[in-house]
Formats: structure tokens, sequence, C-alpha cells
């Protein structure tokens, strides 16, 4: 499976309200009124474009059938504060069946990465309630541990209250965790944009296209 984000648009508006008003997603959120398509795009407007919140679609990439890729949720980082270098990680739950546990962590780490590595920031954290055992062992494998747990903080949709926990990751931790793969990924990244330039200057050389293409094979 292939995930990748793209920062959202005010285009996908429709396509969120109608995840988000999804009763098996709304009883995720601490807030459960209903969106309407004015509501988010005040929202989209307000902190989005303003750059409080750093909002993405997720999108799944379909392996058998080559390019051919689909949004399936959404996921940001919002309260970014850039003094105390700390943000809150926030997993919008989608309705889509692909929205599953391998797509959940690998968007995970592709948010991690833009709140240390991007973002600079020295804590990530998020709130998860006690209910949801599948969504706390998510953020734990993902290497945030239990900071706090917030007793009765939320009414279920039941006319429960729910406790709350806050899960909390540093970068130290994130480094540990992820940092030979983040090599990995540098050394692949930095070696195709050598490539690249090398074949851009082979190109512009006027080498011969029998030329061009052994190199590519190289």
């Amino acid at each position: 499976m292939r995930i990748y984000l793209t920062p959202v648009t005010e285009a996908d508006g429709p396509m969120i309200v109608k995840w988000r008003n999804s009763p098996q997603v709304s009883k995720h959120c601490f807030n459960r009124n209903p969106l309407s398509i004015e509501s988010n795009k005040a929202f989209f407007k307000a902190h989005v474009e303003t750059g409080h919140y750093m909002q993405y679609i997720v999108n799944r990439n379909e392996e058998d059938y080559g390019v051919a890729s689909y949004p399936i949720a959404t996921v940001y980082l919002k309260d970014i504060d850039k003094t105390n270098r700390r943000c809150e990680l926030c997993i919008f739950t989608s309705s889509d069946e692909e929205w599953n546990t391998e797509s959940q962590t690998l968007a995970i780490k592709q948010l991690l990465k833009i709140a240390f590595r991007e973002l600079n920031m020295h804590k990530v954290y998020s709130f998860v309630f006690s209910v949801f055992k599948d969504e706390y062992e998510l953020l734990e494998k993902a290497g945030f541990h239990k900071e706090a747990t917030l007793e009765k903080e939320a009414l279920s949709p039941e006319g429960e209250y729910w406790d709350a926990y806050r899960m909390a990751i540093f970068v130290d931790d994130y480094m540990k965790l992820f940092g030979k793969e983040l090599e990995e990924e540098d050394a692949q990244t930095s070696a195709a944009e050598q490539k690249a330039e090398i074949l851009a200057a082979l190109e512009n050389s006027g080498k011969s296209a029998e030329e061009v293409l052994k190199f590519l094979k190289s």
C-alpha cells in the first residue's frame, strides 16, 4: 500500500463534510455537531489559510492499476505553537474501508515527518478516547506514550462520559524510532536528484538518445 498526503483545498469541502457527518466518524470527535459546506468553508478560511492548521487529504495509490489514486481520509496538525515548538496531531477518521490500520499508520508517519522535520517541532501530542483501544495502540505503535488521563472528558453519543488520553511523542523518541529509515529515504532522494541533474546535463549537451538511455539503465 502506498499512501501520500496532499494539502487540503477548499474544493475538498464536500468530501470532508460527508466523511465528518457519518456517525461512524463523528463519535470519535469531541465536537459532534454536524458540519455544513458553509461551516467547513469558514473553518478553512479561518484556520487552514491562516496556517493555524496544516490539513491534508490522505490519498491511496492503487498498485494494481498503475497510477490510479483516490482520497480516503483527512489528517491535520493544529495549534502549531512555533514558540514552544509543539502541535497537536489529529486523525480525522473516515468511513472509507481503505482507511484501516495500515493506511492510518502510514499517514501518521508522514504527518510526524512534517511536524518534526519541516516545522521543527519539539513535541507532538494527540487525544484519543479510552474506549477506542485500537486508536490508542495505533498511536503507541507510532511512538506516542500516554501523558495524562482526562477523566470524564467527553459525553458519548449514548449519554455516558468517556475518559480521554493525552498522548505525546518527542522529537528524540521519533528519531530513535525512524532515524535510520529517514536516512535511507534521504539517501534515495539525494541519489534520484543527482541522477536527474546529470540526465538534464546530458540532454542539454546534445547527447544521443542511445547515450541517455544507457545512463538511465546504469
